[in-house]
């Protein structure tokens, strides 16, 4: 009888491993797979608040999103470390954040960037709600090391981009993570205004995730177009380009996010 559970523990545990894996999408799959249009309703509830994956793991091989909701408790965790990276963009602050044991206070807008092998935690400082967007590059297997930092002796500062007054600066496209300094990892900043094209060309070895922070778009990938509003994704994958059109008065921002 222990046997047969046994067993049946292993062949479970084996399927959810395909299942994982065989949900990986490519830039032929219908439109809508590749879009999360969130609603509170469809979040996980933890003890400390909720979480909501974006893209979970297995849709995309090297790629997760998550949006994580903190409103009992001081820590999600405490400070760890792990092969795979990270970065943060807080939603709501203000919080704690570690790094290499330097702590800093992080606001609303800010981004921070946990390299590899890098212990971290992030923590509540009052008793506000507190969000933040974690995109993690995951791996389906796991990694035996490290992805390699090009600056190995970063400081927190090297990690971390303040807020500023989006709305007011004359930009295009700010970097948030630098693909040298992440070894190909890349967070951007975009804004585009009243009907500005945003264009992504095809690339056989980059995934694009967009997070769009204020605004509306339309979004064109493989003759195929929908709306997507604020705090929705779309996920591109590998081998495929797409198209955002800016359909408000107001600017639209987003985090385009690749990894390799």
């Amino acid at each position: 009888m222990k046997y047969n559970c046994f067993a049946c523990l292993i062949l479970f545990f084996s399927s959810f491993g395909v299942y994982s894996q065989s949900r990986q999408i490519d830039s032929s799959t219908d439109m809508e797979a590749l879009v999360d249009r969130f609603k509170e309703e469809k979040v996980t509830k933890n003890r400390n608040g909720w979480f909501h994956y974006y893209i979970p793991k297995g849709i995309a091989d090297t790629l997760t999103v998550k949006m994580s909701c903190v409103f009992e408790g001081t820590q999600t965790h405490a400070p760890h470390i792990h092969n795979e990276d990270e970065a943060f963009y807080i939603v709501k602050g203000p919080v704690r954040f570690h790094i290499n044991g330097i702590e800093k206070n992080l606001n609303e807008g800010d981004f921070i960037y946990t390299p590899s092998g890098s212990s971290h935690n992030i923590q509540r400082i009052h008793n506000d709600t507190i969000k933040y967007l974690v995109i993690k590059r995951e791996s389906l297997i796991a990694l035996e090391k490290p992805y390699s930092v090009g600056n190995t002796n970063y400081t927190f500062d090297d990690c971390y981009v303040p807020h500023e007054n989006y709305g007011r600066l004359q930009f295009n496209e700010k970097t948030l993570l630098n693909k040298d300094f992440a070894d190909g990892f890349q967070v951007t900043l975009n804004k585009i205004r009243k009907n500005e094209l945003y264009t992504y060309k095809d690339s056989a070895q980059r995934q694009n995730a967009i997070y769009i922070l204020q605004g509306r778009t339309k979004v064109r990938i493989n003759g195929q177009e929908t709306i997507i509003n604020k705090d929705n994704t779309f996920y591109s994958p590998k081998g495929s380009g797409f198209t955002l059109t800016n359909v408000n008065n107001e600017p639209l921002l987003f985090l385009s996010i690749i990894t390799e």
